[in-house]
């Protein structure tokens, strides 16, 4: 069976295990398909838990840089412009839910980091996820002594950063009055992120969708971890890459070859025509 052919207008892609291959890199296939869908009058959005540092490249990469072009950062705790960096759009948590997420990362003996509102990467000591955090965005860390926050700072998102088995094994521990008041996501195998409530990048995208006067229902995202898991609920088509979590694959609408077989140049044939 053909599948349905939807006027899709804006079409959100995630990097890290979807757009991008297992070293980084975009492949000249995807690059051609997101070609293809702005020539057909898609509007392409990166849509990554990245800092808007960390999505420059791509952005420059892509042809993603006019001042029709946006960017959701941060897993949907930021929206901007991709030409001037101008904010669209942002949310944030407080300094005491930061110090409420350490303390848990600290009973666990697991590393931990934060993002002010300012995107300044904080950490209470250096650790090899830094290492990782801070060569992907293109950024340095900042020792800080997390407990000295004030309770009124704003941040974008705490994180628990530790092995793969280590975040697989807390996740089921972490107590309701975190994930209750703000929003739990997976952004990879050693991140586990805690936003505002109302930070996802299904909301994200709803906003977008929006503001632009787009009808959700011509949309399509797409994704492989938790942290797609919601704009790939939303959207009107909702893709998961074959590498992509079993849940998320789950709930999609379409499963596309991987990031390893350009699975979002896939997609992109597959819905726009």
């Amino acid at each position: 069976m053909q599948p349905v052919i939807f006027m899709i207008q804006i079409i959100t892609i995630d990097l890290d295990g979807t757009l991008f291959d297992n070293e980084k890199r975009i492949s000249e296939e995807n690059k051609k398909a997101i070609r293809f869908a702005k020539e057909k009058g898609c509007k392409v959005v990166i849509a990554s838990g990245r800092p808007f540092n960390g999505v420059k490249n791509v952005l420059k990469e892509l042809d993603l840089t006019s001042e029709e072009d946006y960017v959701i950062c941060y897993n949907g705790a930021k929206i901007l412009n991709a030409k001037t960096g101008k904010l669209v759009f942002s949310t944030f948590i407080t300094g005491k839910e930061v110090k409420d997420v350490y303390r848990e990362a600290v009973k666990h003996h697991y590393h931990f980091h934060a993002f002010r509102e300012n995107e300044e990467l904080l950490t209470p000591q250096y650790n090899p996820y830094t290492d990782v955090e801070c060569r992907i965005n293109h950024i340095e860390a900042k020792l800080h002594d997390i407990v000295s926050l004030s309770d009124n700072d704003h941040f974008l998102k705490a994180m628990i950063v530790d092995s793969d088995e280590n975040i697989t094994k807390i996740m089921p521990m972490i107590p309701k009055n975190l994930t209750e008041t703000m929003n739990m996501v997976r952004s990879s195998k050693i991140f586990l992120e805690f936003l505002n409530k109302e930070s996802n990048k299904g909301l994200a995208l709803k906003f977008l969708a929006d503001f632009l006067a787009i009808d959700i229902k011509n949309t399509m995202a797409i994704g492989d971890a938790g942290n797609d898991l919601a704009m790939i609920k939303l959207a009107g088509i909702g893709v998961a890459m074959e590498n992509a979590f079993p849940d998320i694959k789950q709930k999609a609408d379409f499963i596309t070859s991987s990031n390893e077989n350009n699975g979002v140049a896939k997609a992109i044939y597959t819905y726009i025509k």
